[in-house]
């Protein structure tokens, strides 16, 4: 068994990349993302697991101030809770790293370089305002109950991976109302109005300041901007959600200068080259 596959080996693996600062992230789609950020920095990005000693490598920070940096999802704990529990605790300020790619500008590049040469001389159809703007209709309310459910400990799971099942079909980028209606029903079944209301408040506060695709599952918002491109640039093959990642994780880094996307590099910079120092007076108190 390799020293990871252990919680304590995972911990201490930091020991094992003496010329490198370890940078762990959520999965394997993220590291592309982050990498491009790093690019100028001396650091590995490594994957962790919350069923592999996930526990311990919060624990090396918290109680040790070991030197290595987490990027944590914001998932819902963002509603509730603004600061890291560590300086070298990222913790994103959108559900997952994919809300940070659905951005208007790289995502109209991509829609145009991927039209039909016709088309893509024309104003393509669609509107990425109006795309954010329906899906917020469609889902707040599944959202907020996805919250209240968790907040209530019920075990009851709203969002799916993707969104594919509340489409009126596969070539259709209408949603079917009806199907995310009776979804709603049933997700407000085991929880109480106090408790729903509660994530309501929570939601709305987030939104002062956010776009409501922020929050929203990172996997399924991105497979309903995949669904919208396919339909809008109006060719025959269909594109494939590794295709757009993979485009958007560049060029979102590229054209993009909201104040998450800043805040984000800000503070990963400032963690690795943290980590860095550490690491250099660690490898020369380790000399014989």
């Amino acid at each position: 068994m390799g020293l990871s596959r252990t919680p304590a080996g995972l911990a201490a693996e930091y020991l094992f990349f003496k010329n490198e600062v370890l940078v762990y992230v959520e999965g394997h789609t993220d590291i592309a993302f982050y990498r491009i950020i790093l690019e100028n920095y001396n650091c590995r990005i490594r994957t962790y697991s919350e069923e592999k000693g996930f526990d311990k490598l919060l624990e090396g920070l918290r109680n040790k101030d070991l030197h290595y940096v987490i990027v944590l999802d914001g998932h819902y704990d963002i509603l509730t809770r603004k600061r890291s529990v560590h300086r070298r605790i990222i913790l994103l300020h959108r559900h997952s790293y994919e809300n940070y790619l659905i951005e208007e500008e790289p995502i109209e590049h991509f829609r145009y370089s991927r039209a039909n040469v016709e088309d893509s001389l024309e104003e393509l159809p669609g509107s990425f305002d109006a795309i954010l703007i329906e899906t917020e209709q469609r889902f707040k309310e599944l959202l907020i109950l996805d919250i209240a459910n968790q907040h209530a400990k019920t075990g009851f799971k709203v969002f799916p991976k993707g969104a594919e099942q509340f489409f009126l079909d596969q070539d259709s980028a209408d949603f079917n109302v009806s199907k995310i209606q009776d979804l709603s029903i049933k997700a407000s079944q085991q929880i109480n109005k106090q408790i729903i209301e509660s994530a309501r408040s929570l939601v709305q506060d987030y939104l002062n300041e956010h776009r409501f695709i922020d929050i929203l599952p990172g996997h399924f918002a991105l497979s309903i901007i995949r669904r919208w491109i396919n339909h809008s640039v109006n060719v025959r093959k269909n594109i494939l959600e590794d295709e757009i990642r993979v485009y958007l994780t560049s060029e979102v880094w590229r054209v993009v200068k909201s104040r998450d996307h800043v805040s984000l590099k800000r503070r990963l910079h400032n963690a690795v080259r943290e980590a860095e120092q550490m690491r250099q007076v660690f490898t020369r108190q380790s000399l014989p």
